[in-house]
């Protein structure tokens, strides 16, 4: 087995990469970007003459200040910047749910617009732009006084593992004592037992509160402050990246980093010094340099650096996060492991198996060199063509009012001027200018995509044709289509699944968060399983106008649908469609709150109450009160005559019986019994006879449903009290 890596071996190693790697101060790529920054401000161009013209064109800055907007434009138009697509059907409701999430980190708690334009921007102009994501555990610390606690409430706050006590002054609760002091002569005078206590005591005290938040931290980071191998094709199979900063010693030891070592640390003059930091701030009067005799807030150079080298010895490069400090020799602050590299880049003209890619700016700086050279020759020699020179005879002519300049000067002279001076006529060359820096905004829009026409510069506009005119604005839309398409495809698509994975990994605890005007709870701990969702970029299409008016159209094309269907939902169009189309349409036009235009049909389904019934005229209760009157009495009448009906029955079955008693006993030995049951079997039958003739005479339903209201049950195909259904013999 081979052997372990020592840390001398693992600060060889990181010296050398640092040293070799893209981006280390000095090198052509650092000349590049330096030069476009200087061209981007209007630098003079160091060919400058005393007495000539300065001026310097800005095609640089105008070039990248036009692509800029379209192409932030294609990312802000809506509210959600990315949209994940689940793959398979039970993802459905948690891809939404991560969509709003991670947009709602980026936008919420980070500035997304800031971000995006810096690190757009940074592109535009320097080749890459890059951003850093990771998860920030940040500890937020307060200091809080209590005075007066009592010992349950002091207890409470030593419980608290957030808490540390600072200080602490306790004192003896007087009240309290007298309280208690009262409570045992009380049981003293009923001769009871006097309970022991002890003397209370009240509490002033000062603590410090530690709260842990982690959230996905995202920061743009300055080109020049950005270092990777020379092999590297991409981030993710780069050997060595690294990210250069600047660090108090303060800071340092807030981090954990132990006292000796950091004030051990020697200072750098190098990132003060580094010339594209000099560069980027040459429009500031002065350059900040720290001259402070407080050692806490020396700037000490950091490198966070990420290696692939074989820790253990098993022959297998890891990913390390080692972070180093100092110069001429770095100190190794902390060596960890970790997952991947939290940077991602993107550029707007990749170029094929490099890394760096190519910069819009590189594509106009030298249009901007001949424009400005032209342009200071043309002014220059309308200066002379407005102030001729003159050939003057030697000692003839007064020098002092030749050259004092002004109107209605007076120049002497000892002959007649006309023999004494002759003006120097100069050949203009305006003629020849003007159409060669024609000629050179013409190269500028044939690289770049940027034309008068979105630019709005052109005032012959109106008199070109349609077509020729929808040509170029099409070939330019393209151009910065591909740049947007480059753009979300890279680095934006990379950033929002780091996003996803970050919120995954360490956030466990569930968050309440406001998203569409709704406080939802987020379980990011629910999506560690589902690692399957993608991450699709949404580019819009146009302009805003553009999109409304064709969403506009879309809801025409509906509402006619709708009116084929009746105005009923379905086969081709619901509410639910048409509701759709009007909340894109009220997206694009800026405003974020959809309800409170339109409903969501939906929601707006469960909010409908059911229709109140018309109240009834005067008329109408009076009739009503005169009918529920009559069907009152003859409810009642009914039920009066099935109370003397049951009387009857009963009465005759008594009878009845009476009857077979005396039979039976009268002629108990003489009369068959078979006759006796007969004649009784009769009987039943002439009741049971008498009793239907009564319900075929009230058979009605409406008398029905009031007799079976009286007796309480229905009686439908069931026999009366007092009868049962006789057979026959």
């Amino acid at each position: 087995m081979a052997k372990k890596i020592t840390d001398i071996e693992i600060k060889s190693i990181i010296d050398s990469e640092i040293s070799n790697s893209l981006g280390f101060m000095g090198g052509e790529l650092s000349a590049g970007r330096k030069k476009s920054l200087s061209y981007y401000m209007g630098d003079k161009l160091g060919t400058e003459i005393d007495g000539r013209s300065q001026v310097v064109s800005t095609d640089v800055s105008d070039t990248i200040e036009t692509i800029l907007p379209n192409i932030l434009r294609v990312f802000t138009s809506s509210n959600n910047m990315v949209k994940c697509e689940p793959v398979k059907p039970e993802d459905v409701a948690i891809a939404e749910q991560v969509t709003n999430y991670i947009n709602y980190i980026f936008n919420k708690d980070n500035d997304g617009f800031s971000i995006l334009y810096t690190w757009f921007k940074d592109a535009l102009l320097e080749k890459n732009g890059l951003v850093k994501v990771y998860w920030d555990e940040t500890e937020k610390v307060e200091q809080e006084t209590y005075k007066n606690l009592n010992e349950e409430e002091y207890q409470l706050l030593v419980d608290d593992e957030d808490v540390e006590i600072v200080e602490k002054d306790s004192f003896e609760d007087e009240a309290g004592l007298e309280k208690l002091e009262l409570i045992a002569a009380l049981a003293l005078k009923q001769n009871q037992i006097v309970p022991e206590f002890e003397t209370p005591l009240l509490y002033n005290v000062v603590i410090k509160r530690t709260s842990k938040n982690g959230k996905v931290k995202i920061d743009n980071i300055p080109p020049e402050d950005f270092l990777i191998q020379r092999s590297a094709k991409t981030i993710e199979d780069a050997g060595f990246v690294a990210h250069r900063l600047s660090k108090t010693r303060s800071d340092l030891i807030e981090m954990g980093y132990d006292y000796d070592e950091v004030y051990n640390l020697p200072t750098s003059d190098d990132l003060t010094l580094n010339t594209e930091k000099l560069q980027r701030n040459s429009n500031i009067d002065e350059y900040p340099v720290s001259d402070t005799q407080d050692a806490s807030i020396e700037e000490v150079e950091v490198y966070e650096c990420y290696l692939k080298v074989d820790m253990d010895g098993d022959g297998i490069a890891e990913l390390r996060k080692i972070i180093v400090a100092g110069s001429n020799g770095y100190q190794i602050l902390s060596n960890e492991s970790c997952d991947n590299i939290p940077f991602c880049s993107l550029t707007p003209i990749p170029m094929p198996h490099r890394f760096y890619g190519r910069s819009v700016s590189e594509l106009v700086e030298d249009v901007q060199l001949v424009k400005s050279t032209v342009m200071r020759q043309l002014l220059d020699n309308m200066y002379l063509t407005n102030n001729n020179r003159v050939a003057i005879m030697d000692g003839m002519v007064n020098l002092d009012d030749l050259l004092t300049s002004r109107p209605g000067g007076v120049v002497r002279t000892k002959q007649p001027p006309s023999q004494v001076m002759m003006p120097m006529q100069s050949q203009t060359i305006s003629q020849q200018a003007f159409p060669l820096l024609e000629y050179l905004d013409t190269v500028r829009e044939s690289r770049t995509g940027v034309t008068r026409y979105n630019q709005g510069l052109d005032a012959d506009a109106l008199n070109k044709t349609a077509t020729g005119v929808n040509a170029l604005m099409s070939q330019s839309q393209m151009r910065m289509e591909l740049i947007a398409r480059v753009f979300s495809e890279t680095g934006v698509k990379d950033l929002f699944k780091r996003i996803f994975e970050l919120t995954c990994k360490y956030q466990d605890k569930e968050r309440i968060v406001e998203i569409n005007n709704q406080f939802v709870p987020v379980r990011p701990t629910e999506w560690r399983n589902r690692y399957n969702i993608s991450i699709t970029v949404g580019l819009g299409t146009g302009s805003s106008d553009q999109q409304i008016a064709m969403m506009n159209n879309i809801l025409e094309r509906q509402l006619q649908a709708f009116q084929l269907q009746g105005g009923q939902e379905y086969p081709m169009v619901s509410l639910k469609n048409i509701y759709n189309s009007l909340a894109k349409i009220i997206e694009n036009a800026g405003l974020k709150n959809v309800e409170q235009y339109f409903i969501n049909p939906e929601q707006g389904a469960a909010l409908v109450k059911p229709p109140v019934p018309p109240q009834p005229t005067p008329i109408e209760k009076i009739e009503f009160t005169r009918i529920a009157s009559e069907e009152k009495r003859k409810t009642a009448s009914l039920e009066l005559q099935f109370k003397e009906l049951k009387s009857q029955n009963a009465k005759m079955l008594l009878e009845n019986e009476i009857k077979m008693k005396e039979l039976e006993l009268k002629y108990n030995s003489q009369i068959d019994s078979a006759q006796l049951k007969a004649d009784a079997e009769l009987n039943k039958l002439l009741v049971s006879e008498s009793i239907q003739d009564f319900r075929n005479a009230t058979n009605t339903p409406k008398l029905q449903k009031e007799i079976d209201k009286l007796d309480g049950q229905p009686r439908k195909n069931k026999a009366l009290p007092g009868t049962e259904p006789s057979e026959q013999s």
